[in-house]
């Protein structure tokens, strides 16, 4: 039983997100997709290469690409050579996103901050214990190539 919540509680978490972000899309004139990279590069500058994206995200590969190339084409990311890495490409939000990035950011710092209401500093440390748990256990299984 607790699977099944903890899959409800990521869907319900995904689509709230979703819909905060949803306003600001139809602002810029970008879909979710878009958004979710270019926040992701913006946000995460040590983990901005589209494998990252792909990895991390989760965004399917050929959805990061075609998202990357129209964020590009729109001026708002550029890719930058790896200076340690001439076979990687970094993803680097422009001058021109900034005020796309400043709002995502500002509906994150929203979102995050009413999850947390009613949520003591123990029970947030304790749940950011508890996933990173679960974060290794999965990636072992990956690793390992088994189910369960």
């Amino acid at each position: 039983m607790i699977a099944i919540r903890m899959m409800a509680l990521g869907r319900k978490l995904g689509n709230l997100y979703a819909g905060l972000c949803a306003p600001i899309c139809r602002r810029y004139g970008m879909n979710q997709t878009c958004f979710d990279v270019l926040m992701f590069c913006a946000n995460n500058p040590d983990r901005n290469t589209a494998r990252d994206i792909c990895e991390v995200r989760g965004i399917k590969s050929g959805m990061a690409s075609v998202a990357v190339e129209t964020l590009e084409k729109n001026g708002l990311l550029e890719r930058r050579g790896d200076p340690e890495d001439r076979r990687k490409h970094r993803l680097v939000p422009t001058e021109r996103a900034a005020e796309v990035i400043a709002e995502g950011r500002a509906m994150q710092a929203r979102f995050t901050g009413t999850l947390r209401e009613g949520i003591t500093a123990e029970e947030f440390d304790a749940l950011e214990s508890l996933m990173a748990k679960l974060e290794n256990t999965m990636e072992r299984m990956e690793r390992e190539g088994r189910l369960c």
